[in-house]
Order: C-alpha cells, then sequence, then structure tokens
C-alpha cells in the first residue's frame, strides 16, 4: 500500500512539475485500479486546457494590441501629416503649387498605393487629373457619372474579391483594390481624391482608421484648393478686363512704367498703341451691346493672337484698346497692326444666325526715346496721332511726330 501511495504522489508531483514549467500538454498516466488518482489526473488535464485557452487568448490580445499599437502609431504619423498638408496647402499661392504639394502628401501617407486627384472642369462634364502618383495605371480624364463616389456624395470602396461595384474610371486589369472620396467645398464636389492598389498591399494600408484619415486628407484638400482657385481668380480679375479678358487699365499703366525703366536700362526702344474700333458707337446702337461685345471679343482675340509672347494687350476702357511693344520700333509697330487692321476688315463675326459688318479700327502709335521718356507723355502723344488718324480718314494708323532727336539713356 506504501509504494501505490508512493506511485500516486510520483505520478501528481510529474505532471504538476510539467504544468509548472509550462508545458501544459500532459500526458496521462497509465491507470489501473486508483479511482482516486484518476480524479486528480483528470482535474488537472482539465486545468491545463483551461491554461491553454488562457494562452492562446493572450496571444490573440497580444497579436490586436500589437496591431493596434502599430495603427496607432500610422494614424499618428498621419495627423501629423495631414497638419503639415493644412499648413502646406494654405501657404500655397497657385494650384499648380497645391497639386504638387496633394501627390506628396499622399504618397507618403499612403505609400505602396497609387492614385491621383481629380477635379472638376469648368464645363463640369468631365473630371481632369491633376495630380498622379504610383505604379498603377490611373485614367487622366472621366465624365462625372463613372464614380459611384460622386454619384452617392460619399467615399466608396470597391475590393478585389468584394461584391461592391468598381467605378468605369478605376476598371481593373488585375486583382485591385480602389478607394474614392468626394472632394467637398462649400456642399458642392470639386473632384474626387482616388486610391488603388493591389490586394495584399491595400488590405494592409487600407484599414478602417486609415480609410477615416483619407476623408479627413480629402475635406483638406477640397477646402485649400477651393481658396486657391478663389484667389487666383481674384488676381485675374484685378489685372483683367472681365469682357475680353485683356489686362485692364489700371495693369497696362503700371506695365508702361515698367517696361519705360527696363527700356532705358537696357537702351532698347518700346513702342505704344492706342487702338480704336472705328464708327463703334453707332455699331452699338444698331446691333445692340450684346452685338457690340462680341466684336469687342473678337477684336481682342484677334490682338493676342497677332502680337508676341512678350508683348501686351490691353483695354483701356470702351472701344480703346493699348497694344504695348518691347524692343519694337514705331515703324515695327506700325506694320504689325497694319496687319491686324487688314485681318479685322476680313473678319467674320457671327450674331443671332448673321454675319455683323466688318469693323475697321484708327491707331496711334508713338515711341519711348523719340516721343518722350515719362508714360504721361508718351501715351498723349499715341493718343494725338489717333486723332490725326481718325482726321485723315479713319482705318489706319498714324505715328506720332518726333519730339526731338532721340537720345537713349544708358
Amino acid at each position: 500500500m506504501i509504494r501505490a501511495a508512493a506511485d500516486r504522489f510520483a505520478v501528481i508531483e510529474r505532471m504538476i512539475t510539467s504544468l509548472a514549467q509550462g508545458d501544459l500538454f500532459l500526458e496521462a498516466p497509465v491507470l489501473t485500479d486508483d479511482p482516486e488518482l484518476e480524479a486528480i489526473v483528470l482535474g488537472l488535464q482539465m486545468l491545463a486546457e483551461e491554461l491553454i485557452a488562457s494562452r492562446a487568448q493572450l496571444d490573440w490580445r497580444a497579436h490586436e494590441l500589437e496591431r493596434s499599437n502599430a495603427e496607432l502609431d500610422m494614424l499618428s504619423r498621419g495627423f501629423i501629416r495631414l497638419s503639415e498638408l493644412s499648413n502646406l496647402l494654405l501657404s500655397c499661392n497657385t494650384s499648380a503649387e497645391a497639386f504638387t504639394v496633394v501627390a506628396d502628401s499622399a504618397r507618403e501617407m499612403y505609400g505602396g498605393l497609387s492614385g491621383g486627384v481629380y477635379l472638376t472642369g469648368p464645363s463640369r462634364d468631365l473630371v481632369d487629373a491633376v495630380a498622379t502618383w504610383g505604379d498603377l495605371a490611373v485614367v487622366t480624364s472621366f465624365p462625372p457619372e463613372d464614380c459611384w463616389a460622386l454619384r452617392r456624395g460619399h467615399s466608396h470602396l470597391a475590393r478585389a474579391s468584394g461584391p461592391e461595384p468598381f467605378c468605369e474610371h478605376t476598371r481593373p486589369d488585375g486583382p485591385r483594390t480602389s478607394l474614392c472620396i468626394p472632394m467637398l467645398a462649400q456642399g458642392e464636389a470639386i473632384g474626387v481624391l482616388h486610391l488603388v492598389g493591389r490586394p495584399d498591399v491595400a488590405a494592409r494600408v487600407l484599414t478602417t482608421s486609415a480609410q477615416r484619415l483619407a476623408v479627413a486628407a480629402a475635406e483638406e484638400c477640397a477646402l485649400a484648393l477651393a481658396n486657391v482657385r478663389l484667389r487666383e481668380k481674384l488676381a485675374v480679375q484685378s489685372v483683367r478686363d472681365p469682357l475680353t479678358g485683356l489686362y485692364n487699365r489700371r495693369f497696362a499703366e503700371e506695365s508702361i512704367t515698367r517696361e519705360i525703366a527696363r527700356a532705358q536700362r537696357e537702351g532698347k526702344p518700346l513702342a505704344f498703341v492706342i487702338l480704336d474700333l472705328d464708327g463703334f458707337k453707332a455699331f452699338n446702337d444698331e446691333y445692340g451691346h450684346d452685338g457690340g461685345d462680341i466684336a469687342l471679343r473678337a477684336a481682342s482675340t484677334l490682338f493676342v493672337e497677332s502680337i508676341r509672347t512678350s508683348d501686351m494687350a490691353s483695354r483701356l476702357g470702351g472701344d480703346e484698346f493699348l497694344l504695348l511693344l518691347p524692343g519694337s520700333s514705331v515703324e515695327a509697330a506700325i506694320a504689325k497692326c497694319d496687319v491686324i487692321r487688314a485681318r479685322l476688315r476680313l473678319q467674320e463675326v457671327h450674331h443671332r444666325g448673321r454675319v455683323l459688318p466688318s469693323i475697321t479700327l484708327s491707331g496711334g502709335a508713338a515711341g519711348f526715346p523719340d516721343h518722350g521718356s515719362t508714360a504721361e507723355t508718351l501715351l498723349r502723344a499715341a493718343d494725338a496721332a489717333l486723332y490725326e488718324a481718325k482726321r485723315a480718314g479713319r482705318d489706319r494708323v498714324t505715328a506720332a511726330a518726333p519730339i526731338g532727336p532721340p537720345s537713349l539713356t544708358a
């Protein structure tokens, strides 16, 4: 009996030692007719199974904690980058700068994914790519109805093996996952942020939290791009004539002073031509202001097409225009205007289903330094020459009378 008790204790001690050492897979001893030992062994095995289940649960929780920590780290870095993106976009002066900033930020925040930023065009029938990145091909433009996100007004995720429909603009040529997020500013969709990647990469990068971050990034981009566009529009309106698109009088006067200083510094000529459409008041009375506006725009387009990129055409007011031609002599300026006059006479202008009568113009040309050295004297000389052209029968450009021998200032 003593030996049997010793054997029982040895079995129990061996099993408890295994549990203490972390060996939870206990090997059951061969039991004969000892019901007490059998009960103890069964209890120890049940304890081992519970410990195994607890260890698995702890391992799963440790894995989830590690994954959560990694995601929190990614989100922390993402929100820091989002804050940097917001500050950079606020500092952008042009849309081109903003597009570059958005592309660089998206590439950094969503490494491994390709994508693009698309903005709705003025006609609103196309959405055009303004920035793209990554090694997967993306389209350059598409109609708004091809994007589920723009249709629905909120983000649309299409997984490679999921039931969600793919946007027409991102029809995959292989397994892909794509995310489209509408860019909304003041309740209006101005474009879409598009992310696309291979399924394994997208599953790792496009977590639920990362998708929320992308939505926040799209909101920031939309507001910033809308502000940049507004600033650009206001900047254009401050220097451009709204009817013709030419520079306005204020910008022209500033440019004259600047170009005179440059001509003095470089010792080069500078020509001014004031142009006036002949009989425009009668034309306006006959065909109305809308007909007159069409004629003004047609003439303005012709001016821009006929001069160099270094030249400048501006509308001084009404039907009066100014051509500023750096490096040109008065003779060269008059020759250029003669070509413009000939083209203007042949130009057909349509209004309400009919062709309007041809328009002629008269002009007065003056140049630095022959006709003055200040904006005021040069414009006065050109205006006097324009008066002479009108008095001589119109449809001509007349040179101003020299005020003295030319003397370029070094």
